[in-house]
């Protein structure tokens, strides 16, 4: 009897196992085909094209190449310049990692208090982020700026000409403002993540905690920060990449000097490649900096992927509490934290004064808040609306003559009274960045949906995760590596100068970033969706389109959003890729303005930097209730 029980339960295990062997639909594999067949033409092909180059030793004179294997590796490894670049890099993503972090936790803290005019703040916010850095650098160079910057004419008005300095002319400073302005355009991203990680607290564990006599600073670090550690470690792996890919800002603030003091990995390669023409050195130094990227990108793939949660800790009851529990009740209560009984102590101040102290430190980081994002974006738009010469007079001054419009008539109309070339191409640059931006966007959400859906339900099987680790590979790789590549091929097909071109290489960023933030909203969305749908006789496309899209609309209008400002602010491509006003988009005339090395055309260029802005502010304060959104339905858990 015993034998044949034995035998009869057999078949379970067997049942189980053919279950576990069933491999994922046909549907599968093709939602996923388009994006991985995209991401390998457009990202694939050029990393090969590199990879040829880092191994060659091109003579740019004859224009004849050798073979020589690892030789370039030596040759940079050798070279002190790269030591010395490598420190600065290290000093440069630490300074930016502490900034953004300490900051963003801060404005994350202060936005999720519920308080009139909140939602205009956290648009408020959010405008540096959405600013593009190119237009970032033109606004912090003219503060910086030695003789008639806007933080000397801030002295001078004040009656302390005697600190007024060069600001960018010494190098450990330099270094220093340059990361500032950076932690400066990337906080808000930290904050808007931990801002999301906030909401999604559960209340319930303040208040238990404040029952249990815990104080603010203990519930903040007992509570809120064992809370927000994905999120923390989320954006600090983020912020660490994307200070090691920062380009931008260098190119335009300081151009890696004075001397070579602001000089950092992204800027030596483009040097090594573009200025010196020793392209193998060049992308020996950029695969490196690949590298150090991609690990990054695994610690997030170890750091935040699927894993068990910890068990709450819990606190042993007295013996009254435990009797009275009966046999319903448990011996021990669980708690998320273990909080020491409070100390019997006279209260220095009275509640009265608690609360006004409490309301004042509050209304004063709000007022600090602005300060931060809102005054240096108010100062460009005074800039745009001073004439030309008030922005040269010596000494310096904040207060402009008079208040005109001339400067946009120069930007906007043909006859606007400016000689200056760059002027001119403002409109068109304008509506190209649009185009680009809107048919990348509308590509890559047509398509990368599908692939997020995939990897978020069938994330062991093996071919998605070697496709989801290419994604991660290619969302970390330096556009610097690709942009070469991308120039030899494009001459070749004659994509040169074209808005063809630039939708290509914008897809290699957005294909990978909107797949990834879509894997992680799908994560969000329950199966029994999906069987659900199936059991009403939807085939899986028709569940795609009629339920689970729709159920994930902010996730995909975040998604959207992120990728529209990532292709309006890009310009190394666009600099690269573009020679003519026919393609050029709006952060390559800004840069342009500075070429031209002309200070009367200041005004003009601070016009069209306002011009520049407009569209990411106004989707900063429209749709900032959906960047949140999908921050927390998405991003984080990414």
């Amino acid at each position: 009897m015993v034998s044949t029980t034995d035998l009869s339960a057999r078949p379970k295990p067997h049942r189980t196992s053919r279950r576990r062997k069933a491999g994922p639909p046909l549907f599968a594999y093709l939602a996923t085909l388009p994006t991985l067949l995209l991401v390998a033409l457009v990202v694939g092909l050029p990393l090969l094209y590199s990879l040829w180059l880092v191994l060659h030793r091109t003579n740019p004179i004859t224009r004849k190449t050798s073979f020589a294997g690892l030789e370039n590796f030596r040759i940079v490894l050798e070279n002190p310049e790269f030591w010395d670049a490598f420190a600065r890099t290290l000093y440069f993503v630490g300074f930016s990692l502490v900034g953004t972090t300490v900051i963003g936790l801060g404005m994350a803290l202060l936005l999720n208090t519920a308080f009139r005019g909140r939602g205009i703040m956290r648009s408020v916010m959010l405008v540096p982020w959405a600013m593009a850095p190119i237009s970032v650098g033109v606004l912090w160079s003219f503060i910086y700026a030695g003789d008639f910057g806007s933080l000397n004419a801030l002295l001078n008005d004040l009656g302390l000409s005697a600190l007024t300095m060069p600001w960018l002319g010494d190098g450990a400073r330099a270094l220093n403002l340059v990361a500032l302005t950076h932690v400066w355009n990337q906080a808000p991203l930290t904050a808007l993540m931990l801002l999301a990680g906030l909401q999604s607290m559960p209340s319930s564990l303040h208040r238990a905690a404040m029952l249990d006599g815990a104080g603010p600073v203990q519930r903040f670090y007992l509570i809120t920060l064992p809370w927000l550690k994905p999120s923390l470690l989320f954006v600090s792996i983020l912020t660490i990449i994307n200070a090691l890919m920062a380009f931008d800002i260098i190119w335009i603030m300081t151009r890696g000097g004075p001397g070579q003091s602001t000089t950092v990995f992204a800027w030596l390669g483009y040097v090594t490649s573009f200025q010196f023409l020793r392209f193998g050195e060049g992308a020996a130094i950029l695969y490196i900096l690949t590298a150090l990227s991609f690990v990054a990108a695994v610690i997030i793939v170890l750091v935040l992927g699927p894993r068990r949660r910890r068990a709450a800790r819990s606190v042993d009851l007295p013996a009254d509490e435990k009797t009275s529990l009966g046999s319903h009740g448990s011996n021990r209560i669980r708690r998320p934290y273990d909080l020491p009984a409070p100390a019997i102590r006279p209260a220095l101040l009275s509640p009265a004064v608690k609360t006004w102290l409490g309301r004042a430190g509050f209304r004063l980081g709000i007022g600090m808040l602005f300060i931060w994002s809102a005054v240096p974006v108010l100062l460009l738009l005074l800039m745009s609306l001073t004439p030309a010469t008030d922005l040269i007079k010596l000494p310096a001054s904040l207060v402009p003559s008079s208040v005109t419009l001339d400067n946009f008539k120069a930007v906007l109309f043909p006859d606007g009274g400016t000689t200056s070339t760059q002027a001119k191409r403002v409109p068109l640059s304008l509506l190209n960045s649009f185009l680009v931006g809107a048919i990348s966007v509308l590509i890559a959400v047509s398509i990368a949906p599908f692939a997020g859906y995939v990897f978020a339900r069938w994330p062991k099987a093996k071919i998605f995760q070697a496709g989801l680790w290419t994604m991660l590979f290619t969302r970390m790789t330096p556009a610097l590596t690709l942009v070469l590549p991308f120039f030899v091929l494009f001459r070749m097909a004659g994509l040169l100068d074209t808005r063809s071109g630039l939708v290509i290489a914008h897809l290699s960023i957005l294909l990978p970033l909107i797949a990834w933030m879509m894997k992680s909203t799908f994560e969000g969305v329950p199966k029994s969706l999906d069987q659900a749908a199936i059991i009403d006789g939807c085939s899986r496309f028709q569940m795609m389109v009629r339920v689970l899209l729709p159920v994930i609309r902010p996730g995909l209008v975040a998604a959207g959003i992120f990728g529209f400002l990532v292709s309006w602010n890009e310009f190394l491509f666009a600099m690269i890729l573009t020679s003519t006003p026919d393609a050029q988009t709006i952060p390559v005339v800004l840069a342009g303005f500075l070429s031209q090395a002309r200070f009367h055309e200041y005004g003009p260029l601070f016009a069209a930097s306002v011009l520049s802005v407009l569209p990411p502010v106004i989707i900063a304060f429209v749709f900032q209730r959906y960047l949140v959104q999908g921050a927390l339905s998405g991003a984080v858990k990414g």
